[in-house]
């Protein structure tokens, strides 16, 4: 099975952090963080940068490209995906290959969106517990979506990832695709890449 690493930060810690080297090394994005009106937003933007420096290694802003539908990469590093929600950020990072992660936060008014974005057999699973399925859903999707790199441009509806409840592959893009999830203090989340996947290894920064 494939490692997959995940490295996690809180708002609450960045608080407590010198962000500094995320500055000056991702001018652009401490930039775009300036921008956002509430602080915990300025600073999951300022932690996916972090997470970039201290979980990768990258050096600067130089390094992180984009793809054509916006998912980042950085040639020489290993294959990482982002995500945030509430208050909390990861990075997911495998050996090779590709992979998506998502984390969002429980929410009950997000649940009316479900027929939107859901299959009919999706809806069906769901019913049977709809506030822990409707996030094991979602993360499912996109964790899918960004590994694919595609994004949004893989309409949600159109991707069944049922399968992924009795610990099987969902097929997208002409690949099989694999997912590791949990729960998490009030979130849900998804890890998804194009092998198997051991479980996730952890690590959480705080303040030093």
């Amino acid at each position: 099975m494939m490692e997959v690493t995940v490295s996690l930060v809180r708002t609450e810690a960045l608080r407590g952090m010198d962000l500094g080297m995320v500055e000056t090394a991702m001018p652009q994005r401490a930039a775009r963080a300036r921008r956002f009106r509430f602080e915990n937003d300025r600073l999951l933007c300022l932690g996916a940068g972090f997470l970039m420096m201290r979980a990768l290694g990258i050096r600067a802003e130089s390094e992180v490209c984009l793809g054509e539908n916006g998912k980042p990469y950085a040639p020489g590093f290993p294959p990482f995906s982002i995500s945030h929600s509430g208050s909390v950020c990861i990075l997911a990072s495998v050996p090779s290959g590709a992979v998506g992660a998502d984390i969002e936060a429980v929410d009950p008014k997000h649940l009316d969106i479900a027929s939107s974005v859901y299959t009919p057999a999706e809806l069906g699973w769901m019913a049977q517990d709809p506030m822990e399925r409707f996030f094991r859903l979602w993360t499912w999707k996109e964790s899918v979506m960004k590994a694919t790199g595609l994004g949004l441009a893989l309409e949600p509806r159109r991707l069944e990832v049922l399968p992924f409840a009795g610990g099987g592959a969902v097929h997208a893009c002409g690949r099989d695709w694999y997912a590791r999830g949990g729960s998490l203090d009030g979130y849900v989340f998804s890890v998804c890449a194009d092998a198997p996947l051991a479980p996730p290894r952890w690590t959480e920064y705080r303040p030093e």
